[in-house]
């Protein structure tokens, strides 16, 4: 690499202070050390390379230009200044409608980043990516590139940044960790997802918890250990089950803001995880089944002397009973369901609305919830005990 490390250290980090300022002080003490240590090297070394600090300052001007247009010329222009800038690569990658020749462009995003920080970054500063200002146009350009090769197919390239981008920043400020263990789920690759569960085990927002337990099902199946691993998920969101089993329609976008445990988090992993869990076909059956113990905090059917089986002679009763509420003409009986019973179950928001040529209803997710928990209360052989 043609120019020093800390130089290009140094000119990056310092149009970026005003940035992170905005956000507020670093909640770690180890991304208050790597800012210390950003400040400091910055204090040394005085001679600054003023063109890629023009050029960093041109290509956040592109990022929140209004009109694309404008956000190519701009990046153009911070590339003049500098070829060393990641982001004004970034810029045009992104207005790229080709996405081969958007990805040669993340590509050489990264590239340039890792010229600009010098080879000793590599080496000295590993743990404390992103904390350290300066590496901030690298991580970004890294982690757009792996969001792009994932996209055209080239899923072990995209995983082998993951984790590279997960070893210099273990602190995952970007949230690196999500997309990772999405994508070994997606790809049965489970003792890396353990490995990778563990590692962040503390984390118990849903994207973490849900994932948790879809590798329990997937390694043991419908077991106690899987589905105490579903209790905690529906403990950190109970809203995710409705958009995975379908009762509730996925928004085409993405909320702009999530909040931990409600609404927005459920659709944000929802969208996320989708191919994970189409990627093990019999989880959400699983899920549909267990979800009532799950809510209800239950004893596992699982576990010994509480196995959730269903009695086919109450079920029997209940059909019988069900019956007989559509009967008419004397002994004749309808084989659907009372209109009247399902009608009120729409008006009450559990079910959709049962007018219509579809020959079944949709559940809410109260619905899903209600009924799951009735068909345990009715029908399990052992029936649970009183909460």
């Amino acid at each position: 690499m043609a120019r020093g490390a800390k130089t290009k250290r140094k000119s990056a980090g310092r149009r970026r202070t005003k940035g992170m300022a905005a956000k507020g002080l670093p909640d770690r003490d180890s991304d208050l050390d790597a800012l210390l240590m950003s400040v400091v090297r910055m204090l040394d070394d005085d001679s600054g390379d003023e063109a890629l600090d023009l050029a960093q300052e041109k290509a956040f001007e592109a990022m929140e230009a209004p009109r694309a247009r404008e956000r190519i010329a701009l990046a153009r222009e911070a590339l003049a200044l500098s070829p060393l800038c990641a982001d004004a690569y970034l810029v045009l990658a992104r207005e790229t409608a080709d996405a081969n020749d958007a990805l040669e462009l993340y590509r050489k995003a990264v590239a340039v980043g890792a010229e600009a920080l010098g080879e000793t970054a590599f080496q000295d500063d590993v743990g404390s990516f992103w904390g350290l200002i300066q590496t901030r146009p690298y991580m970004r350009a890294r982690h757009e590139l792996a969001l792009a090769l994932w996209r055209l197919g080239h899923r072990d390239e995209a995983v082998g940044h993951y984790h590279e981008m997960l070893r210099l920043n273990p602190n995952d400020n970007q949230g690196i960790r999500y997309l990772l263990i999405d994508a070994l789920l997606e790809l049965g690759r489970e003792a890396d997802a353990d490995a990778l569960l563990e590692r962040y085990e503390e984390d118990d927002s849903a994207r973490w918890t849900w994932s948790a337990a879809l590798l329990a099902f997937r390694r043991t199946g419908n077991s106690a250990p899987a589905n105490k691993a579903l209790a905690r998920a529906v403990e950190a969101n109970r809203h995710v089950a409705a958009y995975l089993l379908g009762a509730k329609p996925l928004p085409p976008t993405l909320p702009g803001f999530i909040g931990m445990g409600d609404d927005s988090e459920a659709v944000a992993y929802a969208h996320s995880a989708a191919g994970a869990w189409e990627a093990a076909p019999e989880a959400k059956g699983w899920l549909a089944g267990a979800l009532a113990v799950a809510i209800g905090k239950e004893d596992d059917p699982q576990d010994a002397g509480h196995a959730y089986e269903p009695d086919p002679d109450r079920i029997d009763e209940a059909v019988l009973a069900l019956l007989a509420e559509g009967l008419h003409d004397g002994s004749r009986a309808w084989k659907t369901f009372d209109w009247d019973a399902l009608d009120r179950l729409h008006a009450k928001g559990l079910i959709s609305n049962p007018a219509g040529r579809a020959k079944s209803v949709v559940f809410t997710e109260a619905g899903l919830e209600a009924a799951l928990r009735s068909h345990r209360l009715l029908f399990a052989k052992t029936p649970p005990k009183s909460r």
